[in-house]
């Protein structure tokens, strides 16, 4: 298998949440993007860094001064949770942003081409900022289900039926009620992570 380079989706305009969505505390007491590049640091050790797409540089300014990061320039930043400490490329993915596609109104593409524009070799391991449940388990499981040479998993009907240990691997939060339904659910006992 090739060396993963873990890329957080973090771009979005959360507009149905009403609330950035990276900035939610759902697991812990720490924001959902410190918590989803630690669980993506952990499950690809072997990557120099941990990438993190933001629309724009106003969407790092409202992260940088969270406790976890050390120190931030335009496009890196230092993360540290607990004992350990690590790199973060900061990619932007919103409107005048330099890439070589229009990249306005795509959604999450828009994070995937950024990325790709500053490491072109890379194969990316994504994980999306609303997911609050994934953990290095589940990023463990899907490593191990990946065989040569794929681009994407599918089906016939074009998806990939990939069933995780944990059906809360895959919960994803994206309105105030799917945030309730989530704090109940971290208020809960789980078997593993």
């Amino acid at each position: 298998m090739p060396t993963l380079t873990p890329l957080l989706l973090a771009g979005g305009h959360s507009s149905r949440m009403g609330t950035r969505k990276e900035l939610l505390r759902v697991v812990g007491d720490v924001p959902l993007f410190v918590h989803l590049l630690v669980i993506l640091r952990e499950a690809c050790p072997e990557s120099e860094d941990v990438f993190l797409s933001l629309r724009d540089h106003d969407s790092l300014k409202a992260i940088e001064d969270d406790r976890h990061i050390t120190t931030v320039t335009d496009n890196r930043l230092n993360l540290t949770h607990g004992a350990i400490t690590f790199p973060v490329h900061v990619v932007y993915d919103g409107p005048g942003v330099p890439c070589e596609h229009d990249s306005t109104g795509i959604g999450p593409a828009a994070g995937l081409l950024a990325a790709h524009y500053q490491e072109e070799i890379a194969h990316w391991l994504v994980v999306a900022c609303d997911y609050p449940f994934i953990s290095v388990a589940a990023l463990s499981q899907l490593r191990g289900e990946w065989t040569a040479p794929v681009t994407c998993f599918e089906n016939r009907d074009g998806f990939y039926d990939l069933r995780p240990h944990e059906e809360r691997w895959i919960f994803n939060v994206n309105t105030p009620a799917d945030l309730e339904l989530a704090s109940n659910m971290e208020a809960k006992p789980q078997a593993s992570s």
